[in-house]
């Protein structure tokens, strides 16, 4: 049996090596000319499962969202502090076939998460998770499908002044704004240009930073009193795509002052989708 594992373990070994060597070969074709970032942490294998669509964070701690999953960690992103493999509850599963985790936001002691019933869009809604041990607080609220008509891919709160926003998927017009205290929709921001297919979003000074997964995985600030679009940069330059998500997928982002100057910290997948990595931008 020992054998068995060892070969199994030698077998993995040379696998993701060949995966890590392959995927950053594929990366740096599709990075191309953008936006320098200052540094990134990148993961390859099971651990992208954890750290695949959205980040965000407290000022002491980083928070990814898989698909199905919930982690902390560190700021380095080295030390994992909290794990919840399982994040959707049985509960959200039977009730409102609760299949997908997208974007996250925190606010006092809280991960907001937008969940979906993938592709059926019946029953987008906003769970509450606990930030120490990102078990299920036993809280959700269900989002009006009169707006959210393609599920709730992202959520994104700003706790100073009550109200938490939202938006359906693929190209985006316009956001809703909601009260954060029961998720009743308060209006709706008309945005100055269309964005396409915003995957996670952060608040700060009256703006709602946007991470894409559009043509160049683009970054947008939306003035939300004016709905003013504006690109802040692009994280790839290869624009050709043969399919959907070809050359892998743009996701979330967070804000955070680090001591090396970077604020703006971005979540991608790698080509292959078996990597993710976290990019830190001065800008």
């Amino acid at each position: 049996m020992v054998i068995l594992v060892n070969s199994i373990n030698k077998a993995l070994a040379v696998i993701f090596s060949f995966l890590l060597f392959f995927t950053g070969s594929l990366n740096s074709i599709f990075n191309g000319d953008v936006a320098s970032y200052e540094s990134e942490h990148a993961v390859i294998g099971l651990e992208t499962l954890t750290r695949s669509q959205d980040v965000t964070t407290d000022g002491e701690y980083f928070y990814f969202s898989g698909k199905g999953a919930l982690e902390k960690t560190n700021l380095s992103c080295d030390k994992i502090i909290a794990l919840n493999y399982n994040a959707i509850p049985d509960e959200l599963k039977e009730k409102y076939n609760s299949q997908h985790i997208g974007g996250i936001s925190y606010y006092d002691g809280i991960i907001y998460a937008a969940l979906e019933d993938s592709k059926e869009w019946n029953y987008p809604i906003i769970a509450l998770y606990d930030a120490e041990t990102l078990e299920y607080t036993g809280t959700c609220f269900e989002l009006p499908t009169t707006l959210q008509t393609r599920g709730v891919p992202w959520v994104a709160v700003d706790g100073e002044n009550g109200v938490a926003y939202t938006g359906d998927s693929r190209n985006y017009t316009e956001i809703y704004k909601f009260s954060l205290s029961d998720f009743t929709y308060i209006e709706t921001i008309t945005l100055s240009s269309e964005v396409e297919k915003i995957q996670g979003a952060e608040i700060a000074d009256g703006k709602l930073y946007a991470g894409t997964n559009d043509m160049k995985r683009a970054v947008f600030t939306i003035d939300l009193t004016t709905g003013e679009i504006t690109k802040l940069f692009d994280r790839i330059a290869y624009e050709y795509k043969l399919i959907d998500n070809f050359g892998g997928e743009g996701e979330g982002l967070t804000l955070l002052p680090m001591e090396d100057g970077t604020y703006i910290h971005t979540l991608q997948l790698g080509a292959l989708f078996v990597d993710s990595s976290l990019r830190h931008y001065k800008s």
